[in-house]
C-alpha cells in the first residue's frame, strides 16, 4: 500500500514537471536532427497528448519514487536475512542505483549520435514527421536497456552471495562472456545500430572485469575444517 501511494505522489509530481522538464529531456536528443530538416514533431490524434502524459508521469512517478520503493522491497527481505548475508547486500541497494544512473546517462548521451547517424538515410526529396509518443518511447526504452543491463555487476553479485558462480569462474570463462556480453548488446539494445550496440558493450565488459573484484568481495569461502 505504500509502495502505490509512493508511485500516486511521484505521478502526480511528474504531472507538473511533465512539460518544463520531463517532455523537453525526453524530445531533445532528436531536435538536432529535426532542426536540420526544418520539420517538427507531431500528434496524430487529439487524445495522444493527455493518454501520452498520463503514461509517461506513471513511469516517471515510479523513477522519482524508486528509493523509497527500494526501502520497503529491503524492509520486506531484511528481517529473513542473517547478519552475514546482509553484509554484502548492503552495497546492492546503492550500487544498483549507481550503476542504472551511469547507463541511463549513456543512453542520453548517445541518443543524439545516434539519430544524426539514422538521419544520413533519409532521401533528399523527403522529409522526417516523428510522432511524439513513439520518439518519446524510444529514448525511454533505450535508457531503460542501457539501465538494466548495466546491472550486471550486481547480478553477478548476487549469484556469487548464493554460491553458484566464483571469481575463478569468471576468469576462466572471460572468452564465452565477450561473446554473450556482445550477442547481449545486440539483441537488447532497440535501434540495432552499430554505434548503440558498442556503446553498451564496451562499458559491459568494463564492468565485467570490476564485477570480478566485486564477486571476490561477496563469494562463499571454501570450508577449511
Amino acid at each position: 500500500m505504500r509502495v502505490a501511494l509512493y508511485i500516486v505522489v511521484g505521478g502526480i509530481a511528474a504531472w507538473f514537471l511533465y512539460e518544463p522538464v520531463i517532455y523537453k529531456l525526453l524530445t531533445r536528443p532528436l531536435n538536432p536532427v529535426l532542426a536540420a530538416q526544418h520539420t517538427k514533431y507531431m500528434f496524430t490524434s487529439i487524445i495522444q497528448p493527455f493518454m501520452l502524459r498520463m503514461q509517461v508521469c506513471t513511469i516517471a512517478g515510479l523513477i522519482l519514487m524508486l528509493p523509497f520503493v527500494t526501502m520497503e522491497v529491503w524492509g520486506f527481505i531484511a528481517p529473513g536475512l542473517s547478519k552475514n548475508e546482509k553484509k554484502p547486500l548492503k552495497w546492492v541497494a546503492p550500487l544498483s542505483i549507481v550503476l542504472f544512473a551511469g547507463g541511463v546517462a549513456l543512453a542520453y548521451f548517445i541518443l543524439p549520435l545516434g539519430f544524426e547517424w539514422f538521419s544520413h538515410y533519409i532521401p533528399k526529396n523527403a522529409e522526417i514527421r516523428p510522432s511524439v509518443p513513439d520518439t518519446m518511447k524510444f529514448v525511454m526504452m533505450m535508457m531503460l536497456a542501457f539501465g538494466i543491463v548495466f546491472e550486471l555487476p550486481v547480478f553477478l553479485m548476487l549469484l556469487a552471495q548464493v554460491g553458484i558462480i566464483d571469481s575463478k569462474m569468471l576468469k576462466r570463462n572471460w572468452r564465452y562472456w565477450v561473446v554473450g556480453i556482445s550477442m547481449g548488446a545486440a539483441i537488447t539494445c532497440p535501434s540495432n545500430d552499430v554505434l548503440s550496440m558498442v556503446s553498451m558493450a564496451v562499458p559491459l565488459l568494463i564492468l565485467y572485469v570490476a564485477s570480478i573484484q566485486l564477486v571476490k568481495f561477496v563469494e562463499k569461502k571454501p570450508n577449511r575444517e
